[in-house]
C-alpha cells in the first residue's frame, strides 16, 4: 500500500483525482483537516505579537518628538 498526497486547488491535481477515482484498485480518502485557530489565523495574515507592536510604537514615538 502507498500514501499519494495530491494538491486539489490545481486543474492538475482535480484531474488527478478523478482519474484515480476511476481505478478499480485505488481508495480516494479525503484528509481531515482541523481548523486553523484564531490565533494561527491571525498570524498567517500577518499580526505582530504584542512585545512587537509595543516596540514599534515606542520606536514610531521617538522618532516623531525627535523630528518635532
Amino acid at each position: 500500500m502507498a500514501t499519494v498526497i495530491i494538491n486539489e486547488s490545481t486543474p492538475q491535481g482535480k484531474q488527478y483525482l478523478k482519474y484515480t477515482r476511476t481505478l478499480p484498485f485505488a481508495t480516494v480518502k479525503r484528509e481531515k483537516r482541523k481548523p486553523k485557530t484564531v490565533w494561527q489565523q491571525a498570524i498567517d495574515e500577518g499580526a505582530v505579537t504584542v512585545d512587537e507592536f509595543v516596540a514599534e510604537a515606542k520606536r514610531q514615538i521617538r522618532e516623531h518628538y525627535r523630528n518635532a
